[in-house]
């Protein structure tokens, strides 16, 4: 498979599992067009889990302007995605019409899993329901941001999503790191690597990224896929992933 067929493969999966996402939410809500287009809304409070995203390589603008006017959307802070750097026009404009005049890349990352990811990772503890204040405590620092911003990923809602295996990096008893997966298929994306401060620089995200493809291989899985930050690309790269493209995120005040 080259690497563009894998990409496709692999946004068709990102947009699986946001719609496994928003199912497990109460008030969650998901519709995609014939054209590839998805209106999603998760209800978590980081616009990059709600809006509209568009996984075809000739996005519709009429598609993306349809789904944008719903008013489920003006309920949520929200984002547009839309794959590759260059964007038409008429996107650029429906985006500035809902006042998303901020853009930016995201890196999209893809990796062939092998036999040898199958690997344990002994210091990752795959989480349970009775883990959740921890994990939610040690994502939040990871990210630099309040606790309850990051409740809907330590909800047994999510923890217990088919193909979800959330993960807790410890040493000597302390959370150094967290990471969570989700499989579509055989898919798996690498979510929420988030690692405190006083623990960077140590290969503690590494070992957590590797638990989340661990078991994933061992699921059946044989690609993972990832957005990455400015900061995890090197990580990521370093890993073995390659940066299948960049898409385009529209947002407010970005």
């Amino acid at each position: 498979m080259t690497l563009v067929d894998a990409a496709d493969t692999a946004a068709s999966a990102w947009l699986g599992a946001l719609k496994l996402l928003a199912g497990s939410q109460r008030n969650g809500y998901f519709r995609q067009t014939p054209g590839g287009t998805a209106e999603i809304v998760t209800g978590a409070p980081f616009p990059s889990l709600n809006g509209v995203a568009a996984v075809t390589r000739d996005p519709s603008p009429d598609e993306i302007a349809e789904l944008a006017a719903s008013p489920r959307l003006a309920e949520v802070a929200w984002t547009i995605h839309v794959r590759g750097d260059d964007v038409e026009e008429r996107i650029v404009e429906v985006a500035a019409k809902h006042g998303l005049t901020g853009s930016m890349p995201l890196p999209f990352m893809i990796r062939e899993l092998t036999e040898a990811d199958a690997a344990d990772v002994p210091a990752a503890r795959r989480i349970t329901n009775a883990d959740s204040v921890a994990y939610q405590r040690t994502m939040a620092a990871g990210f630099e941001a309040p606790e309850p911003l990051f409740t809907i990923f330590a909800e047994p809602a999510v923890i217990e999503l088919p193909g979800a295996t959330g993960y807790l990096l410890e040493v000597d008893g302390v959370p150094v790191a967290t990471s969570f997966g989700l499989q579509v298929g055989d898919q798996v994306g690498v979510f929420n690597i988030a690692t405190p401060p006083a623990f960077r620089r140590k290969g503690y995200g590494r070992l957590a990224t590797a638990a989340v493809l661990s078991d994933a291989y061992k699921a059946g899985a044989r690609t993972a896929f990832l957005h990455a930050t400015p900061d995890g690309l090197p990580l990521y790269q370093a890993m073995g992933f390659e940066l299948a493209e960049n898409w385009t995120v529209f947002a407010a005040g970005a």
